[in-house]
């Protein structure tokens, strides 16, 4: 979904090793199939582990190649925490809210 000049990927539940294989799909569309920014929320996501990771900083670096933004909705809580320890806050532009995101994703991209 497009939303403010970006595209919109809004996901739910957990994103594990099981899980992985609709994330990929959704971002491979949406880096291919489109000319916009992209920005995943995971605000409404219970559990993610390194498989998730991965898969977002793969999107990322895809991203940053075609001169496109990215950016990640994550509000506190255990799923924050990951970006956290693994110091991804800021090369993935994790915000807590989707118009930081928004915004984060609209910057551009980090050099």
């Amino acid at each position: 979904m497009a939303a403010d000049g970006c595209e919109l990927l809004a996901v739910e539940g957990e994103v594990d090793i099981a899980t992985s294989p609709r994330l990929i799909a959704a971002l491979n569309e949406a880096v291919t199939e489109s000319d916009l920014s992209v920005v995943v929320d995971l605000g409404s996501v219970e559990f993610m582990d390194s498989t998730g990771l991965a898969l977002l900083v793969r999107a990322q670096r895809r991203l940053r190649r075609r001169a496109r933004g990215f950016a990640v909705v994550c509000p506190d809580g255990p799923v924050r925490r990951i970006f956290e320890i693994t110091d991804m806050v800021d090369t993935l532009r994790v915000s807590p809210s989707r118009e930081l995101a928004l915004a984060a994703a609209r910057d551009g991209h980090p050099s």
